[in-house]
């Protein structure tokens, strides 16, 4: 029997958009998506290779045999890949993990973001994660992404900023 996630549609609307980031390929098991906005029915798949790629951009260096591992532990279908009903699952387990530090998670994700340590997100951070994510991102809408994140208008991405951006 699948296994059922326990997250808000809030939550599930904002997990949408990262398992997109996760599915670099794009691909889709339906006819007739976009691929912004993608209904959930609309949305791909995580391979192994996608996962690997992923976790490399993320710093992580996980072997083949620990990637089929976080696969197969919520894998209900057996396609050893993961869509996003099992993301979705996989992502409730991880839920309420950290109460200690409720933005424990936000802070992990900045650190990856935040690659020279220096406590903010460089233009030029940014861009090179994202590239490492498959998104290519002209300079306009490098610009444009800072811009609206940059509150205090220094140029640069900090925690604050970057939680509000999160939240929103």
């Amino acid at each position: 029997m699948p296994k059922k996630h326990t997250l808000t549609e809030e939550e599930v609307a904002d997990l949408k958009e990262a398992f997109s980031m996760f599915d670099i390929d794009g691909d889709v098991s339906c006819m007739g998506s976009r691929p912004l906005l993608r209904p959930t029915r609309f949305l791909g798949t995580i391979t192994i290779v996608e996962l690997k790629e992923v976790m490399k951009s993320l710093g992580q260096n996980p072997t083949d045999k620990e990637l089929k591992h976080m696969i197969h532990s919520v894998d209900d279908n057996g396609d050893n890949e993961i869509d996003f009903e099992e993301f979705l699952v996989l992502m409730s387990s991880k839920k309420g993990s950290g109460k200690a530090d409720p933005d424990r998670e936000l802070r992990d994700a900045f650190r990856v973001f935040d690659k020279d340590g220096n406590g903010t997100i460089s233009k030029s951070e940014l861009k090179t994660l994202m590239s490492n994510l498959g998104q290519r991102l002209s300079d306009e809408e490098l610009e444009a992404m800072m811009g609206e994140v940059d509150t205090d208008g220094n140029g640069e991405i900090d925690f604050d900023e970057f939680k509000q951006m999160m939240s929103s």
